[in-house]
């Protein structure tokens, strides 16, 4: 009798996982538009923590604690996009605590996942998210291909959905939802696969994430090195590696920083040994820890293989108009520039002005630490603690400040006079 539930209990699991692809179709079931948050845009102007402007999130957030008797399944459709994930966090924290990212996540049976190989063809998926008291008989029961187990000690979690660069199944750029749906939410309970009522989707903190806000002395120095971020507690990518810096541009200050930017895959077949799947350059105030200028790999000035520079100078500064002369001619004689002009004036959602205190973030996702001149392959360098900036705790530069640890795919930033600027060229 035994062996003959263990098989009814087998049959249940494959029904519910082969069948999930279609279940969104059905007219008993929720919209899952409906389930998740509306989009946290990257270029909204809202989310703290510097987003990439090139993004789009949704969360889900619910208490685990009150609901460790179930299971949570996402059923959905392969976005088309660059890139795409799930990312867990403990919503008490904001500490990354699981996820599975696009070329990781197994097709449903019978489908195909388009981040694996170029198709046209629909892909379906489902993931699994489980109390890890639950994990062993669900894993053992079920066999699922996607799951995250969650740690008992976590109270809240928040389910986030990225995506880079969307498109509508035709490639047409910018679609918010990378042409389909969201994916559907379902509870199960573990032991017979059947639905249970869904945890209330609850408000999470990440709408409060925020870095802190500081004043360094290193603001006011020439130079401008770069460090590699350590692991974040404010929601993070964890496919993802950020090179950041810092500076204080005043008056007709003009500051530029070079490197050659990571290769970028132009197929799906490629991206398992790329260097990088995506890589992005975004300025975001100090003062309020907010993106507001970005260049990515698709749209900015660049070469694979050569240096490219990128010229940051304020909006108020009286030369602005010689020095975006300048930005044009080097690009018309075939050099690789590309300037962002700073709204210090600018205000934000507070009504507080952007200010002159600018953040730089280099950002690679999915970076391969195989490749030689990987960021993956530096040494993290603390934030300011309140005594000791960032330049202060470098131990080993030879693996801490990014153009001494990768040479020229290193970025290294220089401030100078406009004057100066107007008469220099490019290396």
């Amino acid at each position: 009798m035994k062996d003959f539930c263990i098989q009814i209990v087998a049959v249940i699991a494959s029904f519910f996982i082969l069948t999930a692809c279609s279940e969104t179709d059905s007219p008993d079931l929720p919209d899952p538009m409906q389930q998740w948050s509306a989009t946290a845009k990257g270029n909204g102007e809202v989310i703290g923590a510097y987003p990439d402007l090139y993004s789009n999130y949704w969360e889900y957030t619910y208490n685990i604690s009150a609901n460790d008797d179930r299971v949570l399944r996402f059923s959905g459709e392969f976005p088309h996009c660059r890139y795409f994930s799930f990312s867990i966090y403990n919503d008490e924290t904001g500490s990354a605590i699981g996820g599975i990212d696009d070329l990781s996540i197994a097709p449903d049976e019978g489908s195909v996942n388009p981040f694996q190989v170029s198709t046209s063809q629909s892909g379906f998926f489902t993931m699994y998210v489980v109390p890890e008291k639950l994990s062993a008989d669900f894993i053992r029961k079920f066999s699922p291909k996607n799951i995250c187990v969650v740690k008992d000690d976590v109270r809240k979690v928040s389910i986030v959905v990225r995506q880079y660069l969307g498109t509508d199944a035709s490639g047409v750029e910018s679609d918010e939802y990378g042409g389909v749906s969201l994916p559907l939410i379902t509870a199960l309970n573990p032991v017979n696969g059947e639905a249970m009522p869904l945890p209330d989707h609850i408000l999470s903190n990440v709408y409060k994430a925020t870095s802190d806000v500081y004043i360094l002395k290193s603001d006011e120095l020439r130079e401008m090195p770069f460090f590699l971020a350590t692991p974040g507690r404010y929601y993070p990518n964890n496919s993802t590696d950020y090179l950041y810096a810092r500076t204080r541009l005043r008056g007709d200050s003009v500051l530029t920083f070079s490197f050659i930017p990571a290769p970028i895959p132009q197929k799906p077949e490629m991206y398992p040994e790329a260097a990088a799947r995506y890589w992005s350059v975004c300025l975001g105030s100090a003062g309020d820890t907010r993106s507001y200028y970005s260049l990515c790999d698709r749209n900015a000035n660049w070469k694979e293989g050569e240096k490219a520079e990128f010229v940051v100078c304020l909006k108020t500064n009286p030369r602005l108009t010689e020095v975006s002369a300048k930005v044009e001619r080097d690009i018309k004689d075939g050099r690789n520039v590309n300037l962002f002009v700073w709204d210090c004036d600018k205000l934000n959602i507070d009504g507080k002005p952007l200010g002159e205190y600018i953040t730089f973030m280099y950002r690679n996702i999915l970076p391969n630490p195989a490749w030689p001149h990987s960021i993956s392959n530096m040494v993290p360098t603390e934030y300011y603690d309140g005594i000791h900036e960032p330049i202060e705790t470098v131990v080993n530069p030879q693996k801490q400040i990014a153009h001494i640890a990768l040479g020229d795919y290193g970025p290294f930033g220089i401030k100078m006079s406009a004057e100066n600027y107007l008469t220099s060229d490019l290396e």
